[in-house]
């Protein structure tokens, strides 16, 4: 059987796809928290009752990972939206079409990961969040991007200081105040019966089990929706804006640029992801409270500051981090196989390891996995032009069978 290509393969600009191969490792780590502890957790602050060591990888990977690799991930997708956009003009082709055909699928490939996988998923959100781009801000113009950008960023943490001020305000209406810390109280008492129930799910339930698990995981997410997704528009924004103002697209004419932001990045954000890490500690969410609304705000500042640092720090060294280059070019692939191969490593329907991986273990696991990623990257991107569910997802959106293998000549 012939196979056809709808849309010729672009030149790839290389730095982008080491960028994701990085944003894949920093993104598995964080993600490995959330593969031996119930999803609901991160509502309540970090786990109680942590050995020393535990505690220190729980600290490490807070400061350094936790809010700062997704931000390189969205800003890479929504730079990638800029780049298709660009030539598909280019070429008067044709791409707002394709171009939500191309979410619709992303948007099945969510749902399968969220539903039968794991809740933990990104591409759902994704999906629905680029939709809203591209509603709204298809034609804003270079000079507005990054104001957006802001805007949409920083906007859960109006809402909370809003919420925060708002109880404060209420405690001087006794009852009143009563009354909503009622409130707050018994939604958190939900919400742990809610873990306890996940976590008996994920030990011991079957396949099935987690399915049903995962709905309601993936309704618990979908409840924040506005919190999750409203900061990843921005992102998507600042990508679209790193690509229509040149800079990463042409790198080597704004290296400027990224050594000062990789300097401030890593130099200021660090210091605001260690203030947040001190102040969120033993924080509880679910009450608006001052400590909690510093630290998140802090922590956003952290995730905006580092992840462009770490974007400019990798952008600069992107020569000596080329084998990087075929993880990023399958990251769709990888980031499915890390849900797949550790959700049935831990969960009860598997191996049954839940319980039983300490928390500093999650550091070499995902590193010695990440090095495994790489080999098969390597090997993979030698022979094929796509990973299996970049070809998967190019096929469903063009509506026509992609050429996978490389030509011999």
């Amino acid at each position: 059987m012939s196979t056809h290509v709808l849309q010729p393969v672009t030149i790839r600009h290389t730095h982008l796809d080491i960028l994701r191969g990085f944003a894949l490792l920093g993104i598995l780590l964080v993600n490995f928290e959330w593969f031996i502890r119930p999803l609901q957790a991160i509502m309540l602050g970090t786990e109680p009752g942590l050995a020393p060591l535990d505690a220190g990888a729980d600290a490490l990977v807070t400061i350094l990972g936790e809010g700062k690799f997704y931000p390189i991930f969205s800003i890479l997708f929504g730079a990638g939206f800029a780049l298709m956009a660009e030539r598909a003009m280019a070429r008067a082709a044709p791409f707002w079409r394709v171009y939500f055909r191309r979410l619709l699928v992303l948007l099945g490939f969510g749902l399968v990961h969220s539903l039968l996988i794991w809740s933990g998923d990104i591409l759902l959100i994704y999906a629905i969040a680029a939709l809203v781009m591209i509603l709204f801000f298809r034609n804003t113009p270079e000079r507005r991007l990054w104001k957006w950008a802001l805007a949409f960023i920083f906007l859960p943490l109006v809402l909370m200081w809003a919420g925060t001020a708002a109880l404060t305000v209420a405690k001087g209406e006794p009852e009143v105040y009563a009354e909503l810390v009622a409130g707050f109280e018994a939604d958190e008492g939900r919400l742990r019966e809610d873990l306890a129930r996940a976590e008996a799910v994920h030990a011991s339930g079957s396949f099935v089990d987690n399915i049903g698990q995962r709905i309601d995981d993936t309704l618990f997410k979908l409840t924040y929706f506005l919190f999750w997704a409203t900061p990843i528009i921005g992102y998507f924004l600042i990508g679209r804006w790193l690509i229509v103002s040149g800079r990463l697209t042409q790198p080597r004419e704004h290296q400027l640029y990224f050594r000062r932001w990789r300097a401030r990045g890593l130099s200021v954000g660090l210091v605001c992801a260690v203030a947040a890490y001190v102040l969120m500690r033993d924080v509880n969410a679910m009450l608006p409270n001052l400590p909690a609304s510093l630290g998140t705000t802090l922590a956003t500042l952290a995730g905006l500051l580092m992840a462009l640092g770490y974007l400019s720090a990798v952008t600069l060294s992107a020569e000596r981090l080329r084998f990087l280059a075929p993880v990023g070019q399958m990251a769709l692939t990888n980031y499915l196989a890390q849900s797949l191969v550790w959700t049935w490593v831990i969960y009860g329907h598997g191996l049954g390891l839940w319980g039983e991986l300490p928390r500093w273990s999650s550091i070499p696991l995902a590193f010695a996995f990440f090095g495994l990623q790489i080999v098969f990257s390597q090997w993979w991107m030698a022979r094929y032009r796509f990973g299996p569910a970049e070809w998967l997802w190019r096929t469903l959106t063009y509506g026509q069978r992609q050429g996978m293998r490389r030509s011999s000549n």
